[in-house]
């Protein structure tokens, strides 16, 4: 895969990193992306709020707790850099000012130690009711390349919504994005077995998301307007899957909820596909 002057070595990235990785061969893989960070830490009502809420299927609660920009590069990165691919840092903000906060950090921080950023767009978790547009989208993209310049990748991750995606991913693309990620967590609700227990507010990742994200890029896959490269990310457990995904137009793709589920799998699959393309498949399909 192509990210500007970057060429990814394998089809398989690792997505929401732990921050004590280690024991495979994670060297393999065509990069890292962190666990995503605000530009200050973001308190929480859990420190690991991870439910499996169905087979290969889990909820992340909105109300986990967030990790700072400062205590990823202080404490975090150089341990996710040393395996020599490339680390890209996910990154989200309420708003356009945080988005340019916390890119202008890191443009300053870490320098030569990350690849780019990762631009995680979602709706906003309040009562008010706003609407997230492709206005928005172009604008926080436009201030993280700004902050970070021309060369850093910018890969945009945007959320499940296929009936939206293709209108919010031009806004990434106006913007200065180098790509495009498809998708980020499906809103959805836990109700604990126990009954006096409060519902738990978060977004579905795994096995149940992963028909909606191939659904969704491959709307982005197949509009003619939009010329970015695009991450596959949501259900990943198997080479099957993987292959799912580059069918549908994705040059790579992002596991996450897998690796939690069972870790090391990331690395297994970067041996198992290191040979899948795009073309590849696409010759193998047509034959």
């Amino acid at each position: 895969m192509q990210l500007g002057n970057l060429t990814l070595q394998n089809p398989i990235c690792l997505a929401a990193a732990t921050w004590q990785l280690g024991g495979a061969a994670y060297e393999r893989l065509g990069a890292i992306f962190t666990r995503t960070v605000t530009m200050e830490p973001r308190p929480g009502l859990y420190e690991e709020g991870i439910w499996q809420v169905a087979d290969q299927t889990l909820l992340n609660a909105t109300h986990m707790r967030t990790e700072s920009a400062e205590i990823l590069v202080q404490e975090h990165l150089p341990a996710l850099c040393r395996f020599g691919v490339p680390v890209f840092v996910s990154i989200t903000a309420p708003g356009i000012p945080g988005f340019r906060k916390i890119a202008r950090f890191l443009a300053r921080e870490p320098g030569a130690l990350i690849a780019g950023v990762e631009v995680y767009i979602a709706q906003p978790d309040t009562g008010k009711g706003e609407e997230l547009t492709a206005r928005f989208v172009r604008d926080a993209t436009q201030a993280v390349r700004n902050e970070l310049g021309p060369e850093a990748a910018v890969i945009v991750k945007l959320p499940p919504w296929p009936e939206h995606i293709r209108s919010l991913a031009l806004g990434a693309q106006e913007g200065g994005a180098t790509a495009l990620a498809a998708t980020n967590l499906l809103k959805a609700l836990h109700l604990p077995d126990d009954a006096t227990a409060a519902p738990v507010a978060g977004g579905l990742s795994g096995e149940a998301l992963r028909p909606v994200a191939l659904r969704c890029v491959w709307e982005l896959a197949h509009d003619e307007r939009l010329t970015l490269p695009i991450f596959g990310t949501g259900g990943i457990f198997t080479a099957s899957h993987v292959t799912d995904y580059l069918r549908c137009g994705a040059s790579a793709v992002q596991i996450a909820s897998g690796e939690w589920l069972e870790p090391g799998l990331t690395a297994r699959l970067a041996t198992e596909c290191a040979h899948l393309t795009p073309e590849t498949i696409t010759s193998e399909w047509k034959s």
